[in-house]
């Protein structure tokens, strides 16, 4: 269970991206980020990358599971996906967005189940990657050589989520997001306490 919000709309770019800003941005987004450390990494090959991670997700579930011995303390071993926090830092698992086929814009990836966390990706995406100054530009990393980090980001998308019907704007101007409810969500019959639930 859990919810998904669709997005309609883009955020314009200026200037447009060049194609391997383009390039490395859509091979960030094709990766799930808790399997990552370095918020900056992404494989050689993202769909490969991900093919395998998958492959290995389905192994796993056909092995029957060994029960532990009695008095043997079983080692800590952190399975990244027993939660919805990268390690990497970055704001959520998936990231939604990517430039558009002409690189002049950022649109929603339309293909993404349970999308969300709009704002906070979008923000990160023009504070590290694309705006003067960017974070990304001191790491050092040669995958940002042809990065410009010139770049200015304006555009509005609205946002409807599919559980509580909550409609709202997601304003970009000179680089900065802001949000403005448009429809107030649903009351839900788990807001409304003991009462309704008995």
């Amino acid at each position: 269970m859990g919810f998904s919000t669709t997005y309609l709309g883009r955020l314009d770019i200026e200037p447009r991206l060049n194609a391997a800003e383009a390039e490395w941005l859509t091979a960030y987004a094709m990766v799930d980020r808790r399997y990552f450390t370095n918020p900056y990494e992404v494989p050689m090959n993202p769909r490969a990358f991900v093919a395998e991670q998958e492959r290995q997700r389905a192994a796993a579930r056909k092995v029957p599971e060994a029960r532990p011995r009695k008095g043997r303390r079983q080692p800590d071993v952190r399975d990244p996906f027993t939660t919805l926090v990268p390690r990497d830092g970055t704001p959520y698992p998936h990231l939604d967005w990517t430039p558009c086929a002409d690189r002049c814009c950022l649109q929603w990836d339309s293909r993404t189940e349970k999308s969300r966390m709009a704002e906070a990706w979008l923000q990160y995406l023009i504070d590290h990657f694309l705006r003067a100054g960017a974070i990304a530009r001191t790491s050092n990393k040669p995958d940002f050589a042809p990065f410009t980090f010139d770049h200015v980001v304006n555009g509005i998308i609205a946002a409807t989520r599919d559980d509580t019907r909550a409609l709202w704007l997601i304003r970009c101007v000179d680089n900065e997001i802001s949000t403005e409810s448009i429809l107030a969500p649903d009351v839900m019959p788990w807001d409304l306490g003991s009462a309704v639930w008995g």
